[in-house]
């Protein structure tokens, strides 16, 4: 019996030994046929054929093993392809504002719809810009970024002439991309209303103090007007003494009007309330306004769009409110100017927005603050309070005044009104 037969014959299952044998068949030399060496050979074609069921059955193994892993893959990236659509469908719906920055170059990679609303920037603009040019609050986040600190301030970011407040909070991104997220909250409204809130409160507490005040004052008042009217008429047309009395009653006037000026803020009468167009105001105040405009050579244009400006007010304290304000603006525009009445919808639900906007002197950010103050004035023989009463009559009809302005270019006074329900 040949070798290979003898070793076909023990009929091994052991696949490393079946390797074996066949390697040794088919390295030994040939030897001469015989009967035999034919039965030896049949023998060995079996062998070849047990072999390849063996290996076919491992392949089958494998290949099932293979299945399984794929499968497996196959369902981590489906769950895989799920989360991240959940969390690009958070990213652009969030109602903050989100940016991503690479911590290496300061770039802005990604950012949702809201902030660039914020912002003010199209996704084309925002995706070529580095986060320190978001000034100013990008200049200050850059050196925190580099050093991987989280962080959360509030800060201001300034566009063209507008400026808001924000509510800003960042840290790194768990990932080895070298990401940053930046949260952006506007809170410039709130920053406001909290503003108006704690001035509301010490207006309050000065319009009762100047209620019992006013009641003082003019009862005296009264008695030295009545005397000087009394003197002057008595005395004689070219008398030496009228030249004292007359510029008496002058001073006398004046301080009625302030004392007249103070009931009006202290103690304003409760709004009648109706729906009211601000169209038709507009309309109204730039046919008062009309003589004093083309005396100070100022142009006078209004923009409407399609807003539905139906407000709940009182439609005598608005057009009193609106005046003040034109007249600040006639005054700051003594060569002549432009002014702008702009209506703006914020959406069905939401506010009225009345833009003045003036070409005048404007104010720096100091007299900006002090602005609608009462007795606050940098104007000669001027009350002060023109603006505070605006702001107060504006507050008795649920509007809110904004004033942003800069020195030399205009100021803009932007009232938001209620939308009538």
């Amino acid at each position: 019996m040949s070798v290979g037969a003898t070793k076909v014959l023990r009929k091994t299952g052991n696949a490393d030994e079946l390797l074996s044998t066949l390697n040794h068949i088919s390295n030994r030399k040939a030897a001469p046929k015989s009967v035999l060496g034919e039965s030896a050979s049949l023998e060995e074609g079996e062998y070849l054929k047990g072999y390849n069921a063996i290996l076919f059955r491992r392949l089958e193994s494998k290949m099932s093993e293979l299945e399984n892993v794929n499968r497996k893959l196959v369902e981590r990236n489906t769950q895989l392809e799920h989360e991240r659509r959940k969390y690009r469908q958070l990213f652009a719906s969030a109602n903050d504002g989100i940016l991503l920055i690479d911590q290496l170059t300061n770039e802005i990679t990604e950012s949702n719809i809201h902030a660039r609303k914020i912002l003010k920037l199209t996704d084309k603009v925002i995706s070529q810009k580095k986060l320190d040019e978001l000034k100013p609050f990008g200049e200050l986040l850059v050196e925190k970024i580099g050093r991987g600190e989280s962080v959360q301030f509030e800060s201001t970011y300034e566009h063209g002439s507008s400026r808001i407040v924000l509510d800003i909070s960042g840290a790194p991104v768990g990932t080895d991309d070298n990401l940053y997220l930046i949260i952006l909250r506007n809170v410039t409204r709130r920053k406001e209303w909290l503003e108006r809130f704690i001035a509301l409160d010490k207006l309050r507490a000065l319009g009762r103090l100047s209620h019992g005040l006013v009641h003082e004052i003019r009862n005296p008042l009264n008695v030295v007007s009545v005397n000087l009217q009394y003197l002057e008429r008595s005395m004689e047309e070219n008398s030496a003494e009228k030249k004292f009395t007359k510029p008496a009653l002058e001073g006398v006037n004046a301080i009625e009007k302030v004392i007249r000026e103070t009931m009006n803020f202290a103690q304003p009468q409760a709004p009648a309330k109706s729906p009211i167009r601000l169209g038709s105001i507009l309309n109204e105040i730039a046919g008062l306004a009309k003589t004093s405009l083309q005396k100070s050579r100022i142009n006078l244009s209004i923009e409407r769009g399609e807003t539905n400006d139906t407000t709940f007010a009182d439609k005598s304290q608005v057009l009193h409110g609106i005046l003040n304000i034109v007249e600040n603006a006639i005054e700051a525009m003594p060569n002549g100017g432009k002014l702008l009445f702009r209506l703006e919808d914020s959406g069905p639900d939401g506010e009225i927005i009345l833009r003045i906007s003036d070409t005048g002197v404007g104010m720096d950010e100091d007299v900006a603050k002090l602005a609608i103050e009462p007795f606050y004035t940098t104007k000669e023989g001027a009350t002060g309070m023109g603006l505070s009463i605006s702001n107060r009559l504006f507050e008795l009809n649920d509007a809110a005044v904004n004033i942003e302005t800069k020195a030399g270019v205009g100021t803009t006074v932007t009232i938001h009104f209620q939308r009538a329900r």
